[in-house]
């Protein structure tokens, strides 16, 4: 017996097993074909949306959606059925938006939105492409479609999302920001759909149009998400609008743990160097518990942003004395001395001269610990301002490594007993 058999044999038993439910909305529908077909009635096609969503544990999810209807629905309804559910997306949106959004805060689900989803999944069907299909559905109910696909969640997967975003971001980032604001007006500590886009460049710039009522509203970040959505902000945000936010946050957030204000804090001395430096100084000193996610955070944003190189030196003169670069027992460099040390490389790969700002770290006491590294990032941006050229980070390391300049350092505890 082939495959093609096996499988035939397969859906006339899932056929039989349905074929009481079939029978009954055979009956039950048989004078509302019509009705069906021109979606008079959403409730009467939730049952069936939900079917070729695969929502039903007792129909096997192997089979193909439209067939999923039809074993509980006779060809002659059926074919009604899947008629009325293509049509809805091209009538007017059946949800507001804020409405969809506060129902999911409250843990509510609006049924009417798996005919949403199954109609948007119809209805690009018939079309060649997804910008054809949406150019013959209305603004609104493309919001509402975006909606109910955070909204009603189901194993299915919603092609058009992805295309959704390319046709028309800006009617995206609407809908998000309305729809994340029901759930930030409700204490929602997840923002459905969020994570998803910050993890593409394309995701992250759109986000960016609506940062600072996510950022200013929202109070459910894990530091992970804070990082890349003050990354957003200090890259797309006006920084005379970004910088109240920050201030409003630092100001009124009396419980955010020292992880989290030192990332927001940070933020407000990048947009505000000169106001916020002496704030920084006295808040990180010399606490490993608020230096190191300041570091982490100032290496992540060398990706995002050019820092001010005043900003970036002092950023240096916290980070460098507690985690000075340097080799460990096994002549390696570890993770934290390392992106220290891409801390003092940003610096070196500048245009302009780093003299002034070199002679101001080592003005510190405590900056001898890396005096051969300043020597080093200053004969380097030397030769990069005569050359015009720069070897990259991992050459740079590598220099390092093998000129010996990187010393171990060595524990008062190491070797005693």
């Amino acid at each position: 017996m082939n495959a093609s058999e096996q499988f035939e044999i397969k859906r006339q038993h899932e056929a039989c097993i349905h074929a009481s439910t079939r029978e009954e909305n055979d009956k039950r529908l048989a004078n509302q074909h019509d009705a069906l077909s021109r979606a008079e009635s959403l409730a009467l096609l939730e049952p069936f949306a939900k079917a070729y969503l695969g929502l039903f544990l007792e129909i096997d999810s192997s089979f193909s959606p439209e067939q999923r209807i039809r074993f509980i629905a006779g060809d002659a309804l059926a074919i009604g059925v899947v008629q009325g559910l293509t049509a809805v997306v091209t009538q007017p949106a059946v949800a507001n938006i804020y409405d969809i959004g506060k129902k999911m805060a409250g843990a509510e689900r609006l049924e009417v939105g798996y005919v949403v989803l199954v109609s948007m999944d119809l209805f690009l069907r018939q079309h060649q492409t997804p910008d054809e299909a949406f150019a013959k559905i209305s603004p609104e109910m493309l919001s509402t479609a975006l909606c109910f696909h955070y909204a009603n969640s189901s194993e299915f997967r919603n092609v058009w999302v992805d295309n959704l975003i390319k046709y028309n971001p800006s009617l995206v980032t609407s809908t998000l920001q309305q729809f994340w604001q029901a759930q930030m007006d409700n204490g929602v500590r997840y923002l459905p759909g969020l994570g998803d886009l910050l993890k593409t460049d394309n995701g992250q710039q759109l986000v960016g149009h609506i940062i600072l009522p996510i950022l200013s509203g929202w109070a459910g970040y894990k530091k992970k998400t804070l990082n890349i959505l003050l990354a957003i902000a200090l890259r797309h945000a006006d920084a005379t609008k970004l910088l109240p936010v920050i201030e409003h946050i630092l100001e009124t957030e009396k419980a955010l743990k020292p992880r989290m204000r030192i990332i927001w804090l940070t933020s407000a001395f990048i947009l505000a160097p000169d106001k916020y430096w002496q704030t920084m100084v006295d808040y990180t000193y010399r606490s490993k518990e608020k230096l190191l996610p300041l570091l982490d955070f100032t290496v992540a944003l060398l990706d995002e942003i050019t820092l001010e190189l005043n900003t970036l030196t002092k950023i240096i003169r916290l980070i460098a004395p507690k985690f000075p670069p340097h080799i460990d027992d096994f002549g390696a460099l570890a993770a934290n001395p390392q992106k220290t040390l891409r801390l003092f490389y940003e610096m070196a790969n500048r245009e302009k001269s780093i003299s002034e700002q070199i002679k101001w770290l080592r003005s510190a006491r405590v900056m001898k610990i890396v005096s051969p590294i300043l020597d080093e990032i200053e004969n380097l941006n030397r030769q990069k301002r005569c050359q015009s050229g720069a070897i990259d980070f991992n050459s740079f390391v590598s220099n390092m490594l093998n000129s010996g300049k990187l010393k171990e350092r060595r524990s008062r505890f190491k070797n005693k007993f």
